[in-house]
């Protein structure tokens, strides 16, 4: 058959050079021409099959991993005297593993499309722990599963979907402490509706995520999982004119690490959005918000809000806005309502001067807690200017604000206050004489609570209320979170507050640039009977500069603090620079040093912290099959009355590819020594693969 298919080519090659027989029509050489139309192209013919392997491909695989963790900390057992704790726990790890991908169509790409890997394997695991108490030992087996599957329906058509399913073990790393390990299982899919009048999705997720510690530290087992159901619609009523509709459902599960403390939440959540552009280049506008929240079980919180702003561009360069709100916030049983209102503008002078007015009054009512009422006012100017040095630019602010507090026997209550940490300053709540054992700190997005002594210690600094993170917890360093809590009023006072900030800095053209910054703010409180309120005034003063070039950059700058709570100054520097870069290389290296001296204020003593942080990362690209890469961390604290703290982080990495066989070998090493414990661990993870492909084509 072979042969005869051989000639048959053959001949019809040499068909093409004959000349053709007596009595045969030459066909035209020359272009087609409006007597002579061109043929019409034959339609593309589609095969329709149940399936169409793009590309499929086996995978052997072995994976193993080691871990040490060495533990020193001191402890007084039976109010005794003090004496010191030495804990080693040792781990390690072998996978062997068969897994599979594939990805391809299902009776037409138009259709339904989808891409799948699976991998399953055997584990061998091996635990033990020496310490004080009795040692531990464990050798657990078993087998291991992954998954990431994904199809898409109809992904050209009007309406679409797609569902997925994901079982994924990783890792989690902390900066001077062990990586942990993450078993994340995820599924779910989605409706959606390609129109231009009212596109709209239906999504449903489920989420479950463990992150655990195989030195079976408890402080690091971690569990959170969360179904989600969610609409989306935005309604396009005109070309000016849309309607947003958004719901969400969520069933939250949370158990935190190191304890059995669990917070299960569910939420109901309902939101109407509502623009409407109108004026010259519709650059008007008016915007309603009406929203409805509904918690049930731990930590629940609900709201409902109405609210609508209205912006009107008179002018190119002058803009008025107005907006009215009420909110109702419950957390626990706890209540507050809330009417507010605003009114301001925005003058444009040119592209030098830019200035913002704002006046605002609120009332809050609250159903078992004190009442207030606030007023202020916002003055904001913002001007930028080229000059023969490079650009000058400058803001002043001015803010002024009067607070009346009634029914002050029952206390007042904050929802949800924004504060950020930064290391060695501690965090200070707004108000003052919290009451220590209402305070909840989330996370920014409520998805993660945070227990005192394990990630925060709260501490009282005369009136007022300070946080400091635990190193060891899961609060990162330049964090921020959310607070609620209540607080002592105990008779009706007022304050009045005014506070002016002002930036000035100059961008020279050789790179450098100087700055200048000053906070001042007044703080006037009416007397109060039972507990005097200390005013809070501050004044702060930052003066720097900042030179950057194109491989590096350096800054100094000084600061000084007069908070009347915590008073420091401060000299900081940094620096980062690319060190090597040539040929796939490259070393970079980065630095900062701050230096405290704080004065003592209320209940605090005076004290001096030093802070240094030093990092550097390095990639090589020896060939197109071979990388290798390492980081460091370095971190020291010096404190007068705390003691010396010191981290290490360290990571190392090298990939490798030869054809379908890979490697990939990991390094960790990690040290934080505290001054009443000191920690250290290394972790080395070797991942081998090997992959056998069975079909390889390109999608069509």
């Amino acid at each position: 058959m072979a042969r005869q298919c051989v000639l048959a080519g053959g001949v019809l090659a040499l068909a093409a050079f004959l000349p053709p027989a007596a009595g045969q029509e030459v066909p035209a050489t020359q272009p087609a021409t409006e007597e002579t139309p061109a043929p019409p192209a034959p339609e593309e013919v589609r095969r329709t099959t149940l399936l169409d392997l793009h590309n499929l491909a086996l995978e052997l695989g072995f994976e193993s991993a080691y871990d040490v963790r060495d533990v020193k900390y001191n402890y007084a057992p039976y109010n005794s005297f003090e004496r010191t704790a030495h804990q080693k726990d040792e781990a390690w790890r072998f996978q062997e593993t068969l897994g599979i991908a594939t990805a391809g169509a299902l009776f037409d790409e138009r259709i339904a499309q989808f891409d799948i890997m699976a991998r399953y394997g055997l584990s061998q695991e091996g635990f033990t722990e020496t310490g004080p108490g009795r040692d531990l030992s464990d050798r657990p087996h078993g087998d291991v599963l992954e998954y990431d599957i994904n199809l898409n329906f109809l992904p050209r058509g009007t309406l679409s979907g797609n569902a997925y399913a994901q079982r994924l073990n990783s890792r989690v790393p902390r900066s001077f402490l062990p990586s942990l390990d993450r078993s994340l299982e995820r599924y779910g899919g989605g409706l959606y509706l390609n129109s231009p009048t009212f596109p709209m999705r239906l999504t449903f997720d489920h989420t479950w995520e463990e992150l655990t510690s195989r030195t079976r530290d408890l402080n690091d087992d971690e569990q959170r999982g969360e179904n989600q159901f969610r609409y989306e619609g935005t309604w396009q009523i005109s070309q000016k004119q849309s309607l947003r509709i958004e719901y969400e459902y969520a069933d939250r599960h949370e158990r935190y690490s190191g304890s059995r403390t669990s917070f299960d939440t569910t939420r109901n959540y309902l939101t109407l959005n509502h623009v409407l552009r109108f004026g010259p280049q519709d650059r008007s506008s008016w915007e309603t918000l009406a929203r409805i929240q509904d918690e049930s079980g731990d930590l629940a919180r609900d709201n409902a809000e109405v609210s609508t702003r209205l912006r009107l561009q008179h002018t190119d360069s002058f803009s008025t806005n107005y907006a009215a709100q009420f909110l109702r916030d419950s957390f626990e049983e706890l209540t507050t309502d809330t009417v507010r209102g605003e009114a301001g503008f925005t003058h444009q002078y040119r592209d030098l001067l830019t200035t913002t007015v704002q006046l605002y009054g609120l009332q809050q009512q609250a159903n078992a807690n004190a009442d207030f009422c606030e007023w202020g006012a916002l003055v904001n100017a913002a001007y930028a200017q080229d000059n023969r040095l490079g650009r000058l630019s400058a803001n002043l602010a001015y803010n002024h604000t009067s607070t009346e507090t009634r029914n002050g026997d029952r206390g007042g209550i904050v929802i949800g206050e924004s504060v950020t940490f930064r290391d060695p300053l501690p965090a200070y709540l707004a108000q003052s004489d919290v009451d220590l054992l209402s305070l909840v700190v989330t996370d920014a997005n409520r998805s993660r609570t945070y227990l005192p002594v394990r990630d925060y210690v709260a501490l009282k600094v005369g009136a007022y209320t300070a946080l400091h993170r635990v190193p060891t917890g899961q609060i990162a360093d330049g964090q921020t979170v959310l607070v609620t809590y209540t607080y002592r009023v105990l008779d009706d006072y007022s304050v009045r507050r005014e506070r002016f900030d002002v930036r000035v800095q100059q961008d020279f053209k050789s790179g450098l640039a100087a700055y200048y910054a000053g906070s001042f703010q007044d703080e006037d409180r009416g007397a109060q009977r039972y507990l005097p309120f200390r005013e809070r005034d501050v004044m702060r003063h930052r003066l720097g500069a900042t030179y950057r070039r194109k491989l590096w950059s350096a800054g100094l700058e000084y600061e000084y603090n007069d908070d009347s709570i915590d008073p420091y100054h401060a000299v900081h520097a940094n620096a980062d620079a690319v060190l090597w870069q040539k040929a796939g290389n490259q070393l970079d290296a980065k630095g900062t040093l701050s230096h405290f001296c704080f004065w003592g204020a209320d209940d605090l003593e005076q004290h001096n912290t030093t802070l240094l942080d030093l990092g550097g990362a390095y990639r090589c690209l020896l060939r197109r099959d071979l990388e290798a890469t390492a980081s460091a961390l370095y971190r020291y604290e010096n404190d007068s009355l705390a003691g010396i703290t010191n981290g290490v982080d360290l990571t190392a990495a090298v990939d490798w590819r030869i054809g379908y066989f890979s490697l990939r070998f990991e390094a960790e090493y990690d040290l934080l020594s505290l001054p009443d414990s000191v920690e250290n661990g290394a972790s080395f993870w070797v991942k081998l693969r090997r992959e056998i492909p069975v079909i390889n084509k390109e999608t069509r």
